[in-house]
């Protein structure tokens, strides 16, 4: 049985979040442990670069985890995901994956990067709020039980129809971008995959951006040849990003646009993102997409987490 390490990579959280969603994780029969540097605070972070860097690598290397939950993004993972990577590479990942969103990308853009799979899901606050029938916290508890996931998503008139299979991969689109050049550039997880001989689905979504700032990251995802290179992309959920009625146009309306040259299928409004209702998605693994008139349809193989919970 593996455990979950509980670490706090990027922005500092409120212990009693942490606390509570390690106890409620507990109670479902997970042996979850939260990093020496977790609960702290140093500023905006939870601890110095060092001590991060020192929890992610402990946590990535530990033979004994299986999933390596973060308390929240934030900002930081940029400071410190090089360090990280050093330290894994020269002791050994474990093979654990990732879970978080948001700040988070990077470090499932490195997971990507050594080979693993990972998690866009939710983190401490909403795992110790969430009500015991909120569909992201039953969701992400039978994705820990290494069951598979199935989503509906209700029809758009800006989705394209088509069916494509991949691997899933993607995350916040502003910190993607910001990744741009860098190794951790998803252009290169993409070539990762298709040197595998497998396509690659994108996924994408945002916080409190502007409408010109959204439609610049999408056209720079197309001049570095990120939207050429996918098999399909699901559109999440672009929280507070409101429409600016200088564009002409509405803030989909935009995605939609810059995407019209492709040809492969485009699911609008997955629910997943900085939202409440924030359904986790698995990076790294087989995913079907499939949208036609009626609705949209993702699904997605098993993580094998290796987790085996106590019966609650």
């Amino acid at each position: 049985m593996k455990q979950i390490r509980i670490i706090s990579p990027a922005g500092a959280l409120d212990a009693d979040f942490t606390f509570r969603a390690a106890e409620r994780l507990n109670a479902q029969g997970f042996d979850v442990h939260i990093a020496p540097h977790a609960i702290g605070r140093y500023g905006r972070f939870a601890a110095t670069a060092e001590e991060r860097t020192a929890d992610a690598v402990d946590a990535l290397t530990d033979p004994e985890v299986g999933l390596v939950l973060c308390t929240r993004g934030g900002y930081g993972m940029q400071q410190i995901i090089d360090k990280i990577e050093i330290g894994v590479r020269s002791r050994g990942y474990n093979g654990a994956a990732v879970c978080g969103f948001s700040d988070i990308t990077e470090l499932h853009q490195l997971i990507a990067r050594l080979g693993g799979k990972s998690i866009h899901g939710i983190m401490c606050k909403p795992i110790a709020n969430l009500t015991d029938d909120a569909e992201p916290w039953l969701a992400l508890q039978r994705m820990l039980r290494d069951e598979a996931c199935d989503y509906t998503v209700a029809p758009s008139p800006l989705n394209r129809e088509g069916t494509t299979t991949g691997i899933l991969r993607g995350g916040n689109m502003a910190v993607l971008c910001g990744l741009s050049g860098t190794p951790y550039d998803i252009r290169l997880s993409i070539e990762q995959d298709r040197q595998e001989g497998k396509r690659t689905i994108l996924f994408i979504e945002d916080v409190g951006e502007h409408h010109y700032k959204i439609d610049r990251m999408m056209h720079q995802l197309r001049l570095n040849g990120v939207l050429d290179a996918v098999s399909g992309v699901v559109v999440g959920q672009f929280a507070d990003c409101d429409d600016d009625p200088e564009m002409g146009c509405t803030l989909q309306e935009s995605i939609a646009a810059v995407l019209g040259e492709q040809t492969y299928p485009v699911l609008f409004g997955f629910p997943a993102g900085h939202v409440a209702h924030n359904m986790p998605l698995p990076f790294g693994v087989e995913t079907e997409l499939t949208v036609t008139k009626k609705a949209g349809h993702v699904t997605c193989a098993a993580l094998p987490l290796g987790l085996e919970p106590r019966t609650p």
